[in-house]
């Protein structure tokens, strides 16, 4: 018979896929903004790509612990806001996290939208503070499942 897996293994290979994703980006997005706008179209889907990913990634962290966590299941129109909201309504991450994420989603919906476009500034900043937050995002669902056990 195979054991269940619990809420913090689950989530800890949704943590690693995350950070895997972040390596990639702090790999491929250049140093500057300056490198940034004046690199080749590649780099800028390349960072783009990282940028959803890691998001997205998040975004499914706080679903799994909303649904095991906190004995919520999401419905059909359970939004990614509000997903972080209850992410910060029961401890799990502080409000300056819940803040700037749900400051990237607005980004995330432009990013995706084929028929917009994000000016290459904007991406840069929204992609290294993605990569600060991110690390804080991950140690505060650390710290969230330690303080359950």
């Amino acid at each position: 018979m195979r054991k269940k897996n619990s809420p913090k293994n689950l989530v800890s290979g949704k943590i690693a896929a995350v950070r895997e994703c972040l390596e990639q980006l702090h790999q491929g997005l250049p140093d500057t903004e300056v490198e940034y706008v004046g690199a080749d179209r590649l780099t800028h889907t390349y960072v783009k790509s990282c940028f959803l990913m890691i998001t997205q990634r998040i975004v499914d962290i706080n679903t799994a612990i909303i649904a095991f966590c906190f004995n919520s299941e999401p419905k059909n129109s359970f939004h990614k806001h509000h997903g972080f909201r209850m992410m910060h309504q029961h401890g799990a991450i502080d409000k300056t996290t819940l803040s700037f994420f749900e400051s990237a989603l607005t980004h995330y919906r432009t990013i995706a939208n084929p028929y917009e476009e994000l000016p290459l500034s904007e991406m840069y900043d929204i992609s290294r503070m993605l990569l600060k937050h991110s690390e804080t995002y991950i140690m505060q669902i650390e710290h969230f499942f330690q303080r359950r056990q």
